[in-house]
């Protein structure tokens, strides 16, 4: 009889090339701010910017930036998800914003392959280009009492 074993989404089963490729990507972006990038797992870095704070995980397909925006939804929801789904069509650009367990994410998903230092950075400067103007934008809609 075969035992079945929960499978963790962001196991650390991935490449040791594609973990020292990414992580030379977080220490020439990053460089010189080593308090604000900590290496938790073998796959998984936590940045922290001036507003927010983001991971960057690999799996060992895939390369996810992740944020959380919000921690709990408002009350709202209608108006706040076709708003969201609105801002993935006109403010998002390879990020998008997802719902996970009534949370919500900004996230850039995208495969390993051919996946370089210029594409690094740009997902890091999307990040930092729309982050806080979404969530700014959502706040002060959505979340007043913040």
């Amino acid at each position: 009889m075969s035992m079945i074993t929960k499978v963790d989404a962001y196991n650390d089963q991935t490449d040791e090339e594609i973990e020292n490729l990414i992580d030379s990507y977080v220490v020439k972006y990053f460089d010189g701010r080593s308090d604000d990038v900590v290496r938790i797992r073998r796959n998984i870095w936590t940045v922290r910017e001036p507003l927010y704070s983001f991971n960057i995980i690999i799996t060992s397909l895939l390369i996810i930036f992740d944020a959380v925006m919000f921690d709990e939804l408002p009350e709202d929801k209608h108006g706040f998800f076709e708003e969201l789904l609105s801002a993935n069509a006109h403010q998002a650009k390879s990020s998008k914003l997802c719902l996970v367990k009534d949370t919500i994410h900004l996230r850039i998903i995208r495969g390993l392959e051919d996946f370089d230092f210029s594409e690094f950075a740009d997902h890091v400067e999307e990040y930092r280009e729309i982050f806080a103007e979404i969530q700014e934008n959502f706040l002060d809609k959505f979340y007043p009492d913040i």
